[in-house]
């Protein structure tokens, strides 16, 4: 998408007017206008004023989809560090990483789908229910409960895929 149509889509997700976005990053509507358009890019500075008025980076709006960066919407600052750190990994942790964060996602969208709420257990109930972690997991209970979440959402996600290709195996 180019720049254009990214100030354009921007702007009318947020329900303003041309000469609302210009008077908010101070410049003339015509000059907006023109941006929109393809006709001229603006400075550097309108640039940055339009990225922190979108909550968006720079790079992204510059740049195709396919070079932009990270978009500025994570305001989690240590969500931001790990994925920084994660950017640095050998390709194989950072596809499994992408793996299990996919599972999660669609964990959340389906028990959003069909009105699932997580309710809390008991320490006695917990206990029963999960087994204990691998010894190579972290001591604290708080990260071997997330692992132990993370590992039934990986097996959640692989048991749907396998449905997921029979189905596709009867239609063929």
């Amino acid at each position: 998408m180019s720049f254009a149509a990214k100030i354009l889509q921007l702007r009318q997700d947020r329900n303003l007017t041309q000469k609302e976005l210009a008077s908010i990053v101070g410049v003339h509507f015509s000059h907006m206008s023109r941006y929109e358009r393809g006709i001229s890019l603006p400075s550097i500075d309108v640039i940055r004023k339009l990225a922190q008025m979108f909550h968006v980076s720079a790079d992204y709006l510059l740049f195709d989809d396919s070079q932009a960066m990270v978009r500025a919407d994570i305001t989690d600052p240590e969500l931001l560090r790990q994925f920084e750190l994660l950017s640095r990994m050998h390709e194989r942790e950072r596809t499994a990483v992408k793996t299990i964060l996919d599972a999660l996602i669609l964990k959340h969208r389906l028990e959003g789908m069909l009105g699932v709420q997580q309710t809390s257990l008991s320490a006695e109930e917990d206990d029963a229910v999960r087994p204990d972690p691998p010894a190579s997991w972290s001591s604290t209970r708080a990260d071997a409960e997330l692992f132990q979440d993370l590992e039934a959402a990986l097996g959640d996600a692989k048991r749907s895929g396998v449905a997921r290709r029979r189905s596709t195996q009867r239609v063929l």
